[in-house]
């Protein structure tokens, strides 16, 4: 079962590099505040839907506190290839073959997206992409932060569908 809202992030004792090579602590990330992560595989259609959307929460909230980290199930070459196409902008950690993120969070399906509170706790997760839980997931980023509410999908995003299956 996916690691679930009111549980401890069960982060693995160890340092993650990034696609460009920085290393990541991720338990000494949430040291500055609350932190965004999103699970995803670069061939998931639901991941490519769901992560400009992360971006736009990194772009609204990095002021605020709040660091976004994305977690790749793919080699270094297609995380950066993905980050270029869906301009993301904020660290995409490497798992690596044996998915030690992924197998830590017991995640089903991607992307899974939790929201960590600073002590540690999953404030909220969302797993696969429904246009409904992205107001949802933008509405507890604002709580985490202390921010005022907004919708996440706006008018000038066209035709977001309600639903992306995996």
């Amino acid at each position: 079962m996916t690691t679930e809202q009111g549980q401890k992030a069960p982060f693995p004792d160890r340092e993650f590099d990034d696609a460009e090579g920085r290393a990541h602590d991720l338990k000494r990330v949430l040291e500055s505040g609350p932190v965004l992560l999103g699970i995803y595989k670069s061939s998931c259609a639901s991941s490519k839907q769901m992560f400009p959307f992360l971006e736009r929460l990194h772009e609204r909230h990095r002021a605020d506190g709040l660091t976004v980290m994305g977690v790749s199930q793919d080699s270094a070459n297609i995380t950066r290839s993905f980050a270029r196409r869906y301009g993301i902008t904020f660290p995409i950690l490497l798992e690596g073959e044996d998915y030690p993120i992924s197998r830590a969070f017991d995640i089903m399906a991607t992307p899974t997206v939790f929201l960590i509170d600073r002590d540690g706790t999953i404030a909220y997760t969302t797993m696969g992409f429904m246009k409904p839980a992205l107001d949802a997931l933008g509405d507890a980023v604002a709580d985490a932060v202390g921010a005022s509410h907004a919708p996440l999908v706006m008018s000038a995003d066209g035709e977001v569908p309600m639903f992306v299956p995996g």
